[in-house]
């Protein structure tokens, strides 16, 4: 029997051509330019090795918007899982290459481009972390429904946690804190609140800025439960 397709989220992309972390791709210095050509592929996802390791129930932390990288290569080290670091954006994703490549780091893959494709390739229940630190927020109200954390989004990211996965996020926007643990309320799968900032989670330069300005950054963590 054919197996049934993955739910796909339809509605038209955002700036950048991402559901997850829009933007503009800019110019690559020389640097960034042989990184990517050279070091990002070491680095790629392979998906059937990723559907492998999956189907050996290793544990998978996918994280969506990593830019460049500075958490992911801070935690990884500490992770007994293989962590995808997700990002369109290429210049981005290749300063994480050099960060992996200088520290010799085994236990990362790099996903350029959507989150929601890799996650719908690799099926339901496959996923045993996401995390999503400082999400755009789309402050402006025309641009509300580009935000990640929005009920049918959410719904998605639910699809691909195994049971006992979590979903871990970070924003220092009140307001979408606020909204986000709303969706998450509203998910009967998903069981959430706030929590105390993670010990293996970095202060990056993102939100030191936002510390530096009097925004503090909010910690939510959410369990599926069924």
């Amino acid at each position: 029997m054919t197996a049934p397709t993955p739910k796909r989220f339809i509605a038209s992309r955002p700036v950048g051509g991402s559901y997850t972390f829009g933007g503009r791709q800019g110019r690559m210095s020389p640097t960034r330019q042989r990184a990517f050509e050279e070091l990002l592929p070491r680095y790629a996802v392979v998906l059937d090795e990723l559907r492998a390791e999956v189907e050996a129930a290793r544990p998978i932390i996918v994280e969506i918007g990593c830019g460049k990288g500075d958490a992911t290569a801070a935690m990884a080290p500490s992770d007994d899982a293989i962590v995808v670091a997700c990002e369109p954006n290429g210049a981005m994703l290749a300063n994480l290459a050099v960060l992996l490549d200088d520290g010799c780091m085994g236990n990362v893959r790099l996903w350029l481009g959507d989150a929601f494709d890799l996650l719908a390739a690799l099926g339901p229940a496959a996923v045993a972390e996401i995390r999503i630190w400082f999400p755009d927020p789309w402050p402006k109200p025309r641009h509300a429904g580009k935000r990640l954390v929005l009920p049918l989004r959410l719904a998605l990211l639910v699809d691909a946690l195994r049971i006992g996965g979590v979903l871990r996020l970070a924003t220092d926007d009140p307001a979408y804190a606020a909204e986000a643990l709303d969706a998450i309320a509203a998910e009967p799968r998903l069981v959430g609140h706030i929590v105390q900032r993670p010990a293996t989670r970095p202060v990056t330069r993102f939100e030191a800025r936002g510390l530096r300005d009097g925004r503090a950054a909010t910690d939510i963590e959410a369990r599926r439960t069924s």
